[in-house]
């Protein structure tokens, strides 16, 4: 999340803040021999993808994609997520994968 969120401050940013911010959430966890290359987190009474994060190693590999869809699997559709404006990254992968920008 630190190397992800360049725009945040990084000093506030801890390991209890996934407890704190994941609280009544479903976690989607992509793992490969034991390793974790990413996790989604979803609030499914509003189907609300809430955190998707990709571990940088694994970053355009396909497990963002793999991520979402099984979301999508989990809650059915329609499925809605937030996206800061700062992380273009993100924005990309969601504009590439057909997400629509609701402003």
């Amino acid at each position: 999340r630190r190397k992800s969120f360049h725009w945040a401050n990084t000093e506030e940013m801890n390991l209890d803040d996934f407890d704190r911010d994941t609280t009544e959430e479903y976690i989607l966890l992509a793992e490969e021999n034991s390793r974790i290359l990413g996790f989604a987190s979803l609030y499914l009474p509003e189907n609300f993808i809430h955190n998707l994060f990709v571990h940088p190693d694994f970053s355009g590999k396909g497990v963002g994609t793999q991520l979402v869809n099984h979301a999508i699997e989990k809650m059915g559709k329609p499925v809605r997520l937030k996206c800061v404006s700062e992380n273009h990254k993100a924005l990309g992968f969601y504009e590439k994968s057909g997400w629509k920008k609701v402003v």
